[in-house]
């Protein structure tokens, strides 16, 4: 029988609707109308964390001294008619990769285990100064380059619907703590599926903006206090319970950053326009190039677009003609290795192709080592195949108002070693390929992406 964690539990803080299950624009919103204190919730999701996080080691640095030094001053700023801003008082945890000043920032690398950093990552610092309360960091494999959340410094991470799988990665830690109630919702970050593998794998919600919308500095990898190599493809976004929270959230962390001059002015995100669903155009898929997903999977997407039929929604089956898939993951998996390894100090550099290597028969890891060879040319090369990929992609996008693609083949999978087979539909699949064959699409053209749970498999998976 499997082992799962449930947020409607008797004795949670707030009763049947405990604290911890309100979105976190429920929960700015309370605190603004006083109607609970920043102690009270701060002390609830606290509560439900120290019950739950055995089971899930999904929170792996705690700051709660901190943290009730900051909900009191909360308190007591809201008595005298003061607003921090539109998350005053409200407590987060954020994914171990992002640093964070006096408290320690490791991204799940043991030569990192004792690095204190003195400044506050951009999203970090942008999160405080709108009023939220930082109380812990959340669990992610060594340098945030897995699909799931295992290391040697921290430990694995479990899912909350089955302690036996995978919360994914490399943003598991902050997908399961979202998902279990610790915190209300997270930032994570993501080179290949990050935040979209956990988003699905524990059944939230989760964005990976545009590329260039939201600052990566303070950012682990690149490495502390030294030159940024990470400058394409890899986004910082929220995860968290409702689109509204995702809008809010990004609202915040978005726009120009002297640290990161990458990222340009944005025009604020403001107020959802409605719009009637009749007469919407959506492309969807269940196949990218060689990945197709599992049936469980086909029927969810099916089901869901004969719904939006039913509102009067233009729905087609459609896939850029002209978009070489193989390609595209090739260029992927050479600016993943040529932005991320090759920089490393040279041992480093060694061990990080060493992961790879093994995989053999995975397209996406092959591309990756080659990419940690890549000298000034050989990126520059690259990156001109990747700008043909984005034009042919944007061409496609233009007639549609959003595409509808499977997050991955499966719902959440076993614990599985790094580089082990995935099974999709009974038959065995390359790890890398299975796990990030639909998702690194993306950062390869940079667009977008939203990942909203659509249902749950009969096994009770999101």
């Amino acid at each position: 029988m499997k082992t799962s964690v449930s947020l409607q539990e008797s004795g949670s803080p707030g009763g049947a609707r405990a604290l911890v299950s309100l979105t976190t624009t429920e929960l700015a919103a309370a605190l603004r109308a006083r109607q609970v204190s920043a102690v009270e919730v701060l002390d609830a999701f606290l509560s439900r964390a120290r019950q739950h996080n055995p089971a899930l080691n999904a929170v792996v640095t705690w700051d709660e001294e901190r943290a009730r030094e900051r909900a009191a001053q909360a308190d007591a700023a809201l008595a005298r008619g003061e607003l921090w801003g539109p998350l005053h008082g409200v407590p987060f945890t954020v994914k171990d990769a992002f640093s964070t000043a006096g408290l320690r920032t490791t991204s799940g690398h043991p030569e990192l285990a004792g690095y204190v950093p003195s400044e506050d990552a951009t999203a970090v610092a942008r999160l405080k100064a709108a009023g939220a309360i930082l109380w812990g960091k959340t669990n992610l494999p060594p340098f945030a380059s897995d699909y799931q959340t295992h290391g040697p410094l921290l430990g694995r991470a479990n899912n909350p619907h089955d302690l036996g799988r995978t919360p994914g990665g490399s943003s598991g830690g902050a997908a399961a703590a979202v998902a279990a109630g610790f915190t209300p919702f997270e930032v994570g970050s993501d080179i290949g599926g990050s935040i979209r593998l956990p988003a699905h794998f524990c059944g939230i919600v989760g964005i990976k903006p545009t590329e260039h919308r939201v600052s990566n500095a303070g950012h682990v990898p690149d490495m502390p206090n030294g030159p940024r190599h990470v400058r394409h493809m890899a986004c910082s976004g929220p995860l968290a319970r409702s689109v509204a929270d995702l809008r809010l959230i990004l609202s915040l962390i978005e726009g120009e950053d002297p640290r990161n001059p990458e990222v340009p002015p944005v025009a604020p995100l403001g107020a959802a326009k409605p719009r009637a669903l009749k007469g919407l155009r959506l492309a969807w898929t269940d196949t990218l190039g060689p990945f197709r997903a599992d049936g469980p999977t086909r029927q969810l997407l099916e089901r869901f677009t004969a719904a939006l039929r039913a509102e009067g929604v233009v729905v087609e089956h459609a896939v850029p003609e002209a978009l070489d898939f193989d390609d595209l993951l090739e260029v992927w998996g050479l600016m993943e290795g040529g932005e991320v390894g090759a920089p490393l100090p040279p041992d480093w550099r060694q061990g990080f192709r060493d992961q790879f290597l093994p995989l053999k028969d995975d397209r996406m890891a092959a591309a990756i080592v080659r990419g940690t060879y890549l000298d000034l040319a050989g990126h520059g090369a690259t990156l001109t195949r990747r700008d043909g990929h984005m034009a042919t992609l944007e061409r496609f996008l233009s007639g549609w108002d959003a595409w509808l693609v499977p997050v991955s083949p499966t719902p959440a999978i076993p614990h599985t070693p790094f580089g082990g087979p995935v099974e999709v539909d009974g038959a065995p699949r390359g790890y890398l390929e299975a796990l990030g064959g639909f998702t690194s699409f993306f950062n390869a053209t940079g667009n977008p992406v939203v990942v909203f749970p659509l249902g749950r498999t009969e096994a009770g998976l999101p």
